[in-house]
C-alpha cells in the first residue's frame, strides 16, 4: 500500500532535510511534524505560528506546504488587501 507524499514532505525532501532536522530548525516537536506529514493531523488546522516556523526553516511559502487550495487561496486574498 503506497502512500502519496504530502506537500510538506515533498518540500522538506527538496530542501534536503530529515524530519528531525526540520523539527529542530523549526523549533517544533518531531512527532508533531511526522503526524502532519502522514496525515494524522490536518496541517491546515495547525497554529499559524507553527506553519510560519516550518516555512522559515524551509525557506518556502505557505502554499508550498499546505495540502488544500482553499487555505492558499484565502492567504492570497488576504495578502492582496
Amino acid at each position: 500500500m503506497g502512500q502519496t507524499k504530502s506537500r510538506l514532505q515533498s518540500t522538506r525532501l527538496v530542501h534536503d532535510f530529515s524530519q528531525s532536522e526540520l523539527a529542530t530548525a523549526a523549533g517544533i516537536n518531531g512527532r508533531v511534524l511526522q503526524t502532519y506529514e502522514q496525515g494524522g493531523r490536518d496541517l491546515c488546522g495547525a497554529k499559524l505560528a507553527t506553519l510560519l516556523k516550518i516555512c522559515l526553516a524551509l525557506n518556502c511559502k505557505l502554499e508550498d506546504i499546505l495540502p488544500d487550495g482553499e487555505t492558499a487561496e484565502l492567504l492570497e486574498r488576504y495578502q492582496a488587501r
